[in-house]
């Protein structure tokens, strides 16, 4: 049986990793506010590389 994701589940799949990714790589502990700059900051760098990634692989999937 094949099953397909929709695309808010798709979003939300790649938000999670994005903002896991985020966390894992923040140096600060939890309760400061640098933690929560360098948090934020990576997880809106991080969703932008990706959005780029995904646009170039969309246009990159339409040739033919």
């Amino acid at each position: 049986m094949k099953e397909k994701f929709t695309t808010k589940e798709v979003a939300i799949l790649i938000i999670a990793i994005v903002a896991g990714i985020a966390f894992l790589e923040t140096s600060h502990p939890l309760w400061t506010g640098k933690f929560w700059r360098e948090f934020i900051l990576k997880v809106v760098v991080y969703g932008v590389v990706v959005e780029f990634i995904l646009l170039g692989l969309a246009q990159f999937g339409n040739r033919k």
